[in-house]
């Protein structure tokens, strides 16, 4: 089973621990290609097995039971334009394996083939600079706060203020739900309406199940909503009929929740999920954040970026939101780490102003535009650098 033969292989890089590794890589390439780890059928053909079986294309021991398994999975294997396919064989049945105690996903390298079956973003960062005429900097967010609990014209006077004081992006925290004093559909009229003359891209929250999808992107397109977002529960193969749905809005992808696939023994580096959002049609996703109260190593972040902005197969380059405890005086040091085409998005420090929300979102603001004010001053002053 040790060869390389194709070369238009889906290409799954894992980590895996097992008293076995041989074993243990033999039986993620049998069990999620041709059948049974452990037992032979007279019906698997050697054309089959050429045709369908996947490849160890390497196996490295890293001492202690832990190694490298490279395995390409054959493109024709898969269903066209599906998530949840490529997800179920990489990360299928050899989690129910014992032989196999760890199996995560470091890498994904997916052939021009399997990538030209996907739209990828819309818009992508050029559509999202030319929609907010700004250039040569970074962006700044603004997170709608309190989470819940706000009336729709308590709503429209946050998203307001934070417009005013010149935020480039605003998004109702995914936590918003359909709830009684701020239903979907009034209040994404309601602020599309006073954000009329902003140049800013508003993202209300879905949370509809995808049997109601339709009929809330329907919503968002009759109220003019300039953008949606769509947590990473839905599914990608949900948000992708999403993006398909909305007709062109600025697509938000919120990762909240990420670290219960993303993180563990099993699980799947969230790079590998930068790659497949990407090809999901996100424009704008949550990345991560260095510094803050969830902070990323800064090469770990790098390649998260490289993942959504770098060359794959002609598909646009999307715009990492890095927050999670921003605040204005990090905006000049991330920059500085990863250039201008990030946003920098805040809730917390952004409301928290001492002198209020429009305040706030001056203040990241300016630090974006690497201009001085008081209101720059008095956030390092509060929360530093």
């Amino acid at each position: 089973m040790y060869r390389a033969t194709r070369s238009d292989d889906v290409v799954a890089t894992y980590r895996i621990r097992s008293r076995n590794l041989e074993k243990a890589a033999e039986a993620i390439a049998i069990g999620q290609s041709i059948g049974n780890p452990n037992v032979r059928l007279d019906r698997e053909t050697a054309e089959m097995w050429s045709r369908y079986g996947c490849e160890i294309r390497s196996l490295t021991s890293e001492g202690d039971g832990y190694g490298t398994a490279v395995i390409g999975y054959p493109a024709g294997n898969f269903t066209e334009g599906s998530f949840t396919h490529i997800l179920m064989s990489v990360m299928g049945g050899q989690l129910d394996i014992d032989i196999i105690e760890e199996c995560r996903l470091i890498d994904l390298d997916l052939p021009p083939a399997i990538v030209a079956q996907y739209a990828g973003p819309a818009n992508g960062i050029e559509g999202i600079r030319a929609r907010l005429d700004a250039h040569d900097r970074p962006l700044v967010g603004g997170i709608v706060k309190p989470k819940t609990g706000l009336t729709v014209a308590q709503l429209v006077e946050i998203c307001q203020q934070m417009a005013d004081g010149g935020i480039d992006f605003i998004k109702e925290d995914e936590i918003l739900g359909e709830i009684e004093v701020c239903p979907f559909e009034a209040r994404v009229e309601a602020v599309m309406k006073a954000l009329e003359s902003y140049r800013v891209i508003f993202c209300p929250c879905v949370t509809a199940p995808v049997h109601r999808l339709a009929g809330a992107m329907e919503t968002l397109r009759r109220q003019g909503s300039s953008g949606f977002h769509y947590n990473i529960w839905a599914g990608l193969d949900a948000y992708q009929y999403a993006v398909k749905l909305s007709g062109g809005m600025f697509a938000h992808y919120q990762k909240s929740g990420d670290r219960a696939m993303t993180d563990g023994r099993f699980s799947i580096d969230f790079t590998v999920w930068c790659k497949l959002t990407r090809l999901a049609g996100a424009d704008f996703i949550h990345v991560g954040m260095v510094g803050g109260y969830l902070s990323e190593p800064v090469d770990v972040m790098a390649k998260r970026l490289e993942a959504l902005q770098g060359p794959m197969g002609g598909l646009k380059g999307l715009m990492p939101s890095l927050s999670c405890g921003a605040t204005p005086g990090m905006v000049e040091g991330l920059r500085g780490m990863f250039g201008n085409d990030i946003m920098v998005s805040s809730g917390g420090a952004l409301h928290g102003h001492p002198q209020g929300t429009h305040a706030g979102a001056k203040a990241f603001r300016d630090a974006a535009e690497g201009r001085s004010s008081r209101e720059l001053d008095i956030a390092i002053e509060t929360w530093g650098r």
